[in-house]
């Protein structure tokens, strides 16, 4: 008799589901990698139906099988979210294979370091499509289906960057800046039929962690004033998961915090 595979990078902040999300069907972007993973992951315990969306793999077991392998649903779509393709195969893939859309995490996204002056046209042109055009085509792929169905949900990924300044990261804030007020726009535009919020993390230990430099880990734990620690994954992944369940139904146009206290007192 064979056994059963062992269960994959498992974190002590993820707990067992409470079926929150039973019977939805959720996109998440950057799916396979950091708060997207963990995001998809957590779903998927939620009883959610998830189609995991990532530019590339991460080389662990890929999203879709990890949640597969717990008993849950879900496919893999690779795919750009700056790309309108893309984007229509990942909502032809949820309609077929699940019947519907009722959850958009728009979580992938990146930066582009320089100040204004030395980021080149290129790299500005990189991040304003990841960051902006990625949420505009998703937005657009999965709007229409919410209105038809009577209701939607949408969680975007912003950042503390988007509500302050951080040195040498002009692109990247200026974007994150721009999902938070988009945010607050569309809660306007689309309510009642659909919430829209963001989380706005503050440093998270993803996979670049461990290569990332001793004086910048340094810099973003003296940087998080409260709690003197970078976050996890799984720990935007819980605030995602109340944002898109039920139990956030009088929420809407919110960029909710996740920081560690990063934003309590900056000077």
């Amino acid at each position: 008799m064979m056994t059963a595979p062992a269960i994959v990078d498992e974190h002590p902040l993820m707990k067992p589901g409470r079926g929150r999300l039973e019977g939805k069907v959720a996109i998440v972007t950057g799916a396979d990698n950091g708060i997207g993973r963990a995001t998809a992951r957590l779903f998927g315990r939620e009883g959610a139906r998830v189609v995991c969306m990532d530019i590339r793999e991460s080389g662990k077991l890929r999203i879709d099988q990890l949640i597969q392998q717990e008993k849950g649903e879900a496919a893999f779509v690779l795919g750009d979210v700056s790309k309108l393709d893309d984007w229509e195969r990942a909502v032809a893939t949820a309609l077929s294979q699940f019947g519907g859309i009722d959850i958009l995490h728009g979580n992938a996204g990146g930066g582009s370091p320089g100040k204004i002056h030395e980021v080149s046209e290129a790299e500005w042109d990189r991040v304003i499509h990841l960051n902006m055009y990625g949420l505009y085509y998703g937005a657009r792929a999965v709007i229409p289906h919410f209105l038809s169905a009577g209701h939607g949900n949408i969680v975007f990924t912003a950042s503390t960057h988007g509500m302050m300044g951080r040195a040498g990261g002009a692109a990247y804030c200026a974007t994150k800046a721009a999902i938070v007020n988009l945010t607050r726009e569309m809660a306007i535009d689309y309510g009642p039929t659909i919430r829209v919020n963001c989380v706005c993390p503050g440093p998270i230990a993803t996979s670049r962690w461990p290569t990332t430099p001793e004086e910048m880990k340094a810099e973003q734990i003296a940087a998080v004033r409260a709690l003197h620690r970078v976050g996890q994954p799984e720990e935007v992944a819980y605030a995602v998961l109340f944002l898109a369940s039920d139990e956030s139904s009088y929420i809407t146009g919110h960029p909710l915090v996740i920081d560690g206290g990063q934003t309590i007192d900056v000077r």
